[in-house]
């Protein structure tokens, strides 16, 4: 029979295809149980009460309760492509391919291939109602506010940390139903997002310059997850002209917090380090799950990106750069315009003047989705904290692989588990070894742990010089110069200012690496991505979708970067 993961999803006949497209930028390791239960049941049920608001989910679409758009299969989250082309099918004017274009264009997907029940007339109504609404647009969407609303309250309701471990639990059990509302809002912001940007897709590809879908994308302007890498930049410039803050990170950036805390000019470094952690300490690596590091509880992730941008000889302001980005989008719009007509021409003018703030809202809910996280993990590690200090274990990870009905008996009686957590942390170390299939479309595709280790994949060749990758097309613009292959973004101090990061995947704690970069390099993604709406933000060329980029691409090479063309070229060795 083989070794399955602790918990395990079911393939839905009717909505077979899964993949790990989308989902591995924001869900890249495996996941916990407790993730599972405290924040993908939640989302499952809040992604279908979104799709029934904007009309795309239609009634007799889940025949029940378990989840079907986000599942977990051989251990990671996967997104049912199936039902999300759904969107596209009854959207007036779009298409699945306008979806996989958006979000899912990484691997070359399995076709859409039509069903009964696909199309509804009420529902492509209904959405109709919901794109006009979206394409009228013309300032940040109310989903935002509120986000940021629910957000504040949520933080307002959460116990003292020296609470006791009932007040806790009981914190931790309320978050499910609290949560919905506020991934909602990200849903919301994202599928229509996600059909605004096809529409622009659509129009460039019929304008014969399907390329140029990257220029009329543009910088949204005042993007949440870009802010992060400007608001470190501004630390790193105060870093870089201090000489006693720049000889403490020339010792390196372990301890360097403590190195500092007593000298006199360090206090506006501290002062604005305190206030990013404030401001945006919620986000990390992985940081939808539970137990995962942010730049709160782990500071030297910032702290690395700090000590990349600090060795920058040249001012990474990107307000330099976006001068050129809003000359090639205008220069787009004049080309693709005079090829439409009639409605189609009316929809691309109203598309280019709202992709803005669809993308602003998109990454503003996804931000406070994940803040609304915060207070659960903060809660969370007091707990580990507490049980490892009456013999269970100290690593948040391990103590996540416990089950929602675990973990009560785990707080009152922590050595009664340990065996338990020991062996579920052996089996987390062989499924975070492994690379997971990329699709999965009937139940006999779920794999054991036996047999991914036993089909994995030998590593790519490397590329040769002169060799073309192609990827998609993500950022507009063209760099040359060194790779930089970056595995965790705790390796940013690695990074030397005007490499190309070449990344795996880039969740929010990548974005710091992105201003010291030439260009960005990545081996998923699609047109909506994390990668490419930051990259776009900061004026610097991006190709996404370069399958197997970080095994392929060796540190040192020579890279030429088209971010226009979706293309990577290796010109030196």
């Amino acid at each position: 029979m083989g070794t399955r993961w602790i918990v395990e999803g079911k393939v839905n006949d009717r909505w077979p295809i899964n993949t790990r497209s989308n989902v591995g930028e924001v869900f890249p390791d495996v996941v916990t149980p407790l993730s599972y239960h405290y924040g993908i049941l939640a989302a499952e049920k809040a992604w279908r009460d979104t799709y029934a608001k904007l009309g795309i989910k239609t009634r007799g679409d889940f025949d029940s309760d378990e989840p079907v758009i986000v599942g977990l299969f051989a251990g990671y989250a996967y997104l049912n492509l199936s039902y999300l082309r759904i969107s596209g099918v009854r959207a007036p004017g779009s298409s699945a391919e306008a979806i996989d274009n958006a979000f899912f264009a990484d691997r070359n997907p399995p076709p859409y291939q039509p069903s009964d029940g696909d199309k509804s007339l009420v529902s492509s109504l209904r959405i109709l109602r919901s794109v006009l609404s979206a394409l009228n647009t013309d300032s940040p969407p109310p989903v935002v506010a509120d986000s940021y609303r629910r957000v504040a309250d949520f933080e307002a309701a959460r116990p003292s940390l020296d609470a006791s471990d009932e007040e806790l639990l009981a914190f931790m059990d309320s978050f499910p139903s609290a949560f919905e509302a506020v991934y909602g809002n990200h849903m919301e912001s994202s599928g229509l997002a996600g059909i605004v940007a096809g529409i622009l897709a659509d129009a460039a590809t019929a304008a014969g310059e399907p390329g140029l879908v990257t220029h009329l994308m543009g910088a949204a302007g005042d993007v949440v997850s870009a802010q992060y890498s400007q608001a470190l930049y501004q630390v790193a410039r105060t870093v870089r002209s201090t000489p006693s803050l720049a000889a403490a990170f020339d010792a390196g950036v372990s301890g360097v917090l403590g190195r500092v805390a007593d000298d006199p000019e360090a206090t506006e470094f501290l002062s604005q380090f305190d206030g990013f952690i404030s401001q945006h300490g919620h986000r990390g690596p992985n940081d939808w799950e539970l137990s995962a590091r942010t730049w709160e509880n782990t500071p030297e992730l910032a702290l690395a990106a700090i000590d990349s941008m600090r060795r920058a000889e040249h001012d990474l302001d990107p307000s330099i750069r976006l001068v050129r980005n809003t000359e090639q989008r205008q220069a787009a719009i004049a080309k693709i315009r005079p090829q439409l007509k009639g409605l189609d021409a009316r929809n691309f003018d109203k598309a280019v003047a709202s992709i803005p703030f669809w993308a602003q809202a998109r990454e503003a809910t996804r931000d406070r989705a994940i803040r609304f996280v915060n207070p659960l993990k903060q809660v969370f590690r007091e707990l580990v904290r507490r049980a490892a200090e009456r013999g269970g274990d100290p690593e948040p990870t391990h103590v996540a692989l416990l089950t929602r009905e675990d973990l009560p008996r785990y707080l009152a009686n922590p050595p009664s588990l340990m065996d338990t957590i020991t062996e579920r942390a052996a089996l987390y170390k062989r499924y975070s070894a492994i690379e997971p299939p990329f699709f999965i479309t009937s139940q006999d595709d779920v794999p054991t742990i036996e047999d991914m280790e036993a089909n994995q994949t030998p590593p790519s060749a490397p590329a040769l010089l002169g060799e073309v990758l192609t990827g998609q097309a993500g950022s507009s613009g063209v760099a040359i110069g060194q790779a930089r292959v970056i595995l965790d973004p705790s390796e940013a101090d690695q990074l030397q200012p005007g490499e190309i990061l070449v990344a795996p995947i880039t969740d929010p704690a990548w974005t710091p690496l992105f201003l010291p970069a030439a260009a960005v390099v990545v081996n998923v993604g699609a047109l909506m991505s994390h990668a490419v709406i930051v990259a776009r933000e900061l004026g610097i060329p991006c190709v996404v979708s370069v399958e197997g980029a970080t095994e392929r691409i060796k540190t040192g090479t020579v890279l030429e970067v088209d971010g226009t063309a979706g293309t990577v070229t290796l010109v030196e060795s």
